[in-house]
């Protein structure tokens, strides 16, 4: 169950990972600070911190334009994966086959989400600066620290709440 569970948060990883920029406000933010993700509000902050020109928010724009629809798609293949799997872990979560099954389905949408939010990203990437481009990566390497951090605090959180309920 162990090896579930790391390869569930590892899928749950990409999927938050490849959300990309529209229809997000139910997701949570990208762990590692990414920008394409909570409505599209970070890619407004990604503009503004990056001091993108005008030409460079157009083309921005119509990436995000271009790619939104097939975005759109896989997310709610993705949703609707994860739907399948949380069935399957209320109505048999003791049925590591049926378990299995569902968290590959989740993987294989989260792999294909995965890929094109790469595609997206490096498309983006191609407007950019080499000035922005590493300014863009001390952001996501703060966000990300400030991620990890946070998550550290909870695990932390957890465990000292697991020891004093064992201790009582």
């Amino acid at each position: 169950m162990k090896h579930f569970a790391a390869a569930l948060a590892v899928v749950a990883a990409l999927a938050v990972s490849a959300y990309a920029a529209q229809d997000a406000p139910q997701m949570p933010p990208h762990p590692g600070g990414g920008f394409m993700h909570d409505g599209g509000r970070g890619i407004i902050k990604m503009s503004e911190e990056l001091g993108l020109s005008a030409e460079q928010k157009r083309s921005v724009a119509q990436i995000l334009k271009e790619s939104r629809e097939q975005g759109k798609a896989l997310r709610e293949s993705m949703r609707k994966a994860m739907d399948g799997m949380h069935a399957v872990m209320d109505s048999a979560p003791g049925d590591e086959t049926a378990v299995r099954k569902a968290a590959q389905v989740v993987s294989k949408a989260g792999e294909e989400l995965a890929v094109h939010a790469g595609k997206v990203k490096a498309r983006i990437d191609g407007v950019l600066t080499q000035e922005q481009k590493v300014k863009l990566a001390q952001l996501k390497q703060e966000r990300k620290d400030k991620f990890k951090d946070s998550f550290q605090d909870k695990g932390r959180k957890l465990d000292e709440w697991i020891d004093q309920t064992l201790k009582s």
